[in-house]
Formats: C-alpha cells, structure tokens, sequence
C-alpha cells in the first residue's frame, strides 16, 4: 500500500491490525523489511498490531531528488497514519529513525502516545557517519538523503514519554539520556535483533495499561 505524502511522494507502508499498533521506523540504508521483518520485530508485535512504513529514498518508497529533511521525513509519517486509518500509535524508531519520529513527536504530538528509541544519542548525525553505514549496508545511492540529514539531531524535549535503548559498543548511541535500557555488549548493527529490546518495548509501551 502507499500513502501519499505532500509532495505528492509515494511513501510504502503496511499494517496489521491491533489494539495498540506501534508504528516502526527504520534507520539510514536500510528499509521495513530489513530492520523489522528480518529481526523478529513483527512477530514480537503481532498482538499489539503494526504499521510499517519505507522512509523516502528507501525500500518501496519513491526516491525523489530532495524533500530529507527531519520536518518533511515526519510529514511523511503523518500521511501514512493517516491512511492507514490511525489516529494515535506508540512508535519504535532505530538510528537515523528516531531523529525522524523525535520529530513527529513535535509536528504532530496528538498522534504519538510513547516512544522507544534505540541506536541513538544526542550526537549529530554526521556526512561522514552516514557514508559509512551506507558503505556496510549497501544498496542504492543515499547522497540526497545523507544532505537532508547530515548534523541533524535530537534535541529539547519530545513532549510524551520516551525510553532509550542501545548496544554497549554503539559508538552512535553514546550519550543517550534516561530512561536507557542497555543492550549488553552489541554494536549499531545488531542491537535491532536483541530480544532485550523487544522486551523492554513492549513493557515500556504496556506500564500505564494496569
């Protein structure tokens, strides 16, 4: 399926129903399939239902020449809540991910109830830190999304709960703020498959439900 976002960008999403879907975003270079499908991340969120969606430049999305920026990647996102038919979702975002859903939080605060964040600290995200995630996962050409992207960071507050979670040998991640859940002794490419992550999720995303 494919939600058209206002540029008239065709962004791919896809969905499975449930009571309190999550919406994931996926990092730099890499795409729905890759970081959620692959990891167990669907499976681990089967009940709670999901919305997947490829950011602009990846995967299924079309590629346009520009549009990179943190504020128009976010507003991609709130065309695909919107036709997915969601008025509200938690969010799980990895890397590059979670700068675009820190600002979704911000441009569009009603439709974010709690975020988890993982594989990301307060760092900039570098030309030179892009280049090389882009060089160890490969695929397409990512240069007019590393120029929309490149120094872009979280900062101030998101305005809802959020719950950090990264590997302990994640150079990206260093810094992260509380609440931080560690991932022991993984790295920026393969905390997405630890179960740890998963788990404290959906703990994260069910603590206000009792």
């Amino acid at each position: 399926m494919f939600a058209t976002a206002p540029d008239g960008t065709k962004i791919w999403y896809d969905q499975a129903p449930g009571a309190r879907p999550v919406l994931l975003v996926h990092g730099f270079a890499s795409d729905s399939r890759r970081n959620w499908t692959d990891t167990g991340w669907l499976r681990a969120l089967a009940e709670q239902g999901y919305l997947t969606a490829d950011l602009r430049g990846h995967g299924q999305s079309d590629k346009p020449p520009s549009g990179y920026t943190p504020a128009t990647l976010a507003r991609d996102l709130v065309a695909v809540l919107d036709a997915a038919g969601l008025s509200t979702v938690d969010v799980v975002a990895y890397s590059m991910g979670g700068i675009v859903a820190w600002e979704l939080a911000r441009v569009a605060p009603e439709r974010v109830r709690k975020m988890v964040l993982g594989g990301i600290g307060p760092r900039p995200a570098t030309r030179e830190d892009m280049l090389r995630v882009q060089q160890m996962l490969g695929g397409e050409d990512l240069t007019a999304c590393i120029d929309g992207m490149a120094g872009s960071r979280i900062d101030g507050t998101a305005g809802i709960p959020v719950l950090f979670a990264a590997g302990d040998d994640d150079e990206f991640a260093a810094g992260a703020p509380e609440p931080f859940v560690s991932l022991g002794r993984r790295n920026h490419f393969n905390a997405i498959t630890s179960r740890a992550f998963k788990q404290a999720a959906l703990e994260f995303f069910r603590s206000d439900d009792d």
